[in-house]
């Protein structure tokens, strides 16, 4: 089911790239993280993790903190809901089951994973 938004929510975006991000939501489930919304809306990082923020809030998508550790800095070892903070310290990591004590051994980034179509009104 389609879910509309007003234009007025994300009055940053030019029309054609408000056409685009509705691009972005066609496919119901697929995953979205703030740099790629960046790269295919031509805008910055920060704007594009603003309208993820927008979204998630109006609940087309639900936003998640990506938790990466050292032992493996490419893969996501763990997420957490958006707006719940960073992990607790001491973490597990799930993937060395080493325990994480200082912050300086993960890097974190965010990711949308869509639950809604999107169409502008």
């Amino acid at each position: 089911m389609t879910k509309f938004i007003s234009k007025s929510h994300l009055d940053f975006l030019s029309d054609n790239q408000r056409t685009e991000l509705a691009k972005q939501f066609i496919t119901v489930s697929k995953n979205l993280m703030p740099h790629q919304l960046a790269t295919k809306l031509g805008i910055e990082y920060s704007k594009a993790l603003a309208v993820l923020t927008v979204l998630e809030k109006e609940e087309f998508c639900q936003m998640k903190l990506l938790i990466y550790h050292n032992c493996e800095p490419d893969v996501a070892s763990g997420t957490i809901p958006f707006g719940q903070g960073f992990p607790n310290i001491p973490w597990v990591c799930p993937l060395c089951e080493k325990s994480v004590y200082d912050y300086k051994e993960l890097s974190f980034d965010f990711m949308a994973f869509h639950i809604q179509q999107i169409e502008f009104i």
